[in-house]
């Protein structure tokens, strides 16, 4: 299948915050959940996706001996939706992606009814009366400036203003903190059905590891400017043990899969004098009997959590 998507080794240097070498692809019909600590560079990633921080460089000139490619101070890379380059086909590349922010983009000053008449102007296939019916159906208050409504109803407003278009990439940042309990469940509904069809995929960045289990297919792991992880939401916890018992031999030998000699290493460890529990991380999630007999499959909150204690990730998932 053709890759809807392609996030093609894109780095963005934002302040003295740099993004490094972030490569991924995503075929029509899934969600991807984009993950990681406070900082870790989700945002700048979805700016970029967006174009709101663009790949141009003040001088096309850089090559990897100059001073400023050593720094990784340059901006490279691409990305593509459908072959649409967002360097290089803007106009066509936009068309095809929306959005929703945690952080509302929109006029606050304009209505939901404003906001939808300008903004919907620049895209060619918006569709003003669905987004009109989308408001009234979500109880979103039509003629109020959106600097009045709650957190909430400027989400609903932003998730109407996406659906009334024919987008196929929609970037959700940090989206389903602020709704209520009742329509966050329908959200996650809309956010399936959405990809049901098969032409279509989304990008949802999410500090709600909750979530993952009911929305991800895939899961984009970035800590510190880094992609540590891309792959399946189960390949990556087939990787990750939590182990109680002696390992120092296990660990210090490996283990045979097949005729090959695969390498285990404990993440972070937490001990105190009743008890000591690691993290275990195991290429290709083959573990040694022992510590299969004397673990448990961890969740990805713990995961996450030994990960950070770790300062530093050891991470393939597939």
């Amino acid at each position: 299948m053709e890759h809807l998507l392609v996030c093609d080794h894109i780095t963005k240097k934002v302040g003295n915050f740099v993004l490094r070498d972030i490569h991924f692809e995503l075929e029509p019909g899934y969600i991807l959940a984009v993950i990681g600590s406070n900082g870790a560079g989700k945002s700048t990633l979805v700016r970029t996706l967006l174009g709101s921080y663009n790949l141009y460089n003040h001088a096309e000139d850089y090559t990897e001996d100059t001073p400023t490619a050593r720094g990784l101070s340059a901006n490279k890379g691409d990305v593509y939706i459908e072959g649409y380059s967002i360097k290089k086909n803007p106009k066509e590349y936009k068309e095809k992606v929306a959005f929703i922010m945690n952080d509302c983009p929109f006029s606050m000053g304009l209505s939901a009814k404003d906001n939808g008449r300008f903004y919907g102007s620049y895209y060619s296939n918006f569709n003003h009366s669905q987004y009109e019916t989308l408001c009234k159906e979500y109880n979103v208050p039509f003629g109020i400036a959106l600097k009045k409504l709650s957190k909430g109803e400027q989400i609903k407003m932003q998730l109407a203003f996406a659906l009334s278009r024919e987008a196929k990439v929609y970037v959700l940042d940090e989206p389903a903190g602020n709704l209520d309990v009742k329509f966050r469940d329908e959200f996650y509904e809309i956010m399936r059905t959405l990809v049901e069809s098969g032409d279509k995929s989304i990008i949802y960045v999410t500090h709600l590891v909750e979530e993952l289990d009911v929305l991800t297919d895939y899961v984009l792991w970035i800590e510190n400017g880094i992609q540590v992880g891309y792959g399946t939401l189960e390949g990556l916890l087939d990787q990750y043990r939590l182990y109680e018992g002696d390992m120092d031999k296990v660990l210090e030998e490996g283990h045979q899969l097949g005729e090959e000699k695969l390498a285990c290493k404990v993440v972070a460890m937490k001990q105190n004098e009743f008890h000591k529990e690691a993290l275990v991380w195991c290429e290709k999630g083959s573990f040694p009997e022992q510590i299969e007999k004397n673990s448990r499959r961890a969740t990805l909150r713990e995961i996450m959590y030994y990960e950070k204690e770790a300062k530093g990730v050891k991470m393939g998932c597939r």
